[in-house]
């Protein structure tokens, strides 16, 4: 019976030894296998496949290394950082670029575009475009688009509403808080590419390897130029609003009429076009009939003196006297 307790005991202290082996080697594996990054100073690594980051690969024989267990190491491209969804949920950190659209109706359509040049200046904006017509009915009309900083934006449009009668009025805001984020990000990252190739430069040993990093640096600086000019043309979007009047005279009043002056006028028209018209054939017919009475008169003429001729033959041929 001691055998048997002995032989129990000792399966049953095997057994939970197994089985807190087993559940250590667990704990182990999902603390290194969990996709987490892990970083010391000067380097960051990226273990696993859960991040949505993918570093580039460092440059052959410039310290970047790579193992089977995905782990980069070396001059890998830092990710931007930030506190997530704080730009989302503080309306004062949204990027909007207002632009709006006024009809004004006015008797003093100089005066009204001067003042809203003045409202634009006064405020810190410019004016972008400007452009006066008459319309078909000698309506006086003009167009001008002013910028103005964002934060008088709406007392800028005020003041211009209030300069005539407002015919029609429209404004919109387009929301780039995403494109500006991507942009900012974008260029970070940029920097620090460019940042960590000119440390590799610093230790290339031969020229391959110097125009190598060279080409490399081209390219980021290029993108970088490129993704600087498109962040500085959305600031500069966003800072400044836009407004565009359009300014007119009124419509001229229209009256009833009878229509008895304008029959008048009509028929003394008619009359002279007529006595022009009379005048013209005149001249026409003038030449045709002098041409005409003269050809008569030689065709009368010449009839008359053969006719003389022929009674005379016939008086000497019949005996006559």
């Amino acid at each position: 019976m001691n055998s048997h307790s002995s032989i129990k005991k000792g399966l049953m202290a095997i057994a939970i030894l197994c089985v807190v082996s087993f559940a250590l080697l667990s704990g182990c594996t999902s603390g290194l296998g969990g996709g987490s990054p892990t970083s010391s100073p000067g380097e960051k690594s990226y273990t696993g496949g859960s991040s949505n980051y993918a570093p580039p690969l460092a440059a052959p024989g410039y310290g970047g290394t790579q193992d089977s267990s995905s782990s980069y190491t070396g001059y890998t491209t830092p990710v931007a950082t930030g506190t997530p969804g704080s730009v989302y949920t503080n309306v004062n950190d949204r990027k909007v670029i207002m632009t709006a659209s006024v009809t004004l109706e006015t008797s003093k359509v100089d005066d009204t575009v001067t003042g809203i040049r003045n409202i634009a200046q006064g405020a810190g904006g410019y004016v972008q475009s400007s452009s006066t017509w008459l319309s078909g009915n000698n309506q006086k009309q003009s167009s001008i688009t002013v910028k103005v900083p964002a934060a008088q934006y709406e007392s800028c449009l005020a003041q211009i509403k209030a300069l005539g009668k407002v015919k029609a009025e429209s404004s919109s805001g387009s929301d780039v808080t995403m494109q500006y984020i991507d942009l900012s990000a974008r260029l970070k990252n940029l920097q620090s590419e460019e940042k960590q190739l000119n440390d590799i430069m610093g230790m290339s040993k031969n020229v391959t390897e110097v125009l190598a990093v060279e080409q490399q640096l081209f390219r980021v600086r290029g993108d970088i130029e490129s993704t600087q000019q498109q962040l500085n043309y959305l600031g500069s979007q966003v800072d400044f609003s836009t407004i565009t009047a359009s300014v007119a005279e009124p419509e001229p009043a229209v009256s009833y009429d009878w229509g008895i002056d304008t029959a008048f006028k009509d028929g003394i028209r008619a009359f002279i076009g007529m006595i022009g018209a009379l005048i013209v054939v005149t001249g026409y017919l003038i030449p045709l009939i002098l041409y005409l009475a003269i050809g008569l008169a030689i065709v009368y003429f010449v009839g008359k003196f053969l006719w003389a001729q022929y009674k005379k033959w016939q008086n000497k041929k019949s005996g006559k006297p």
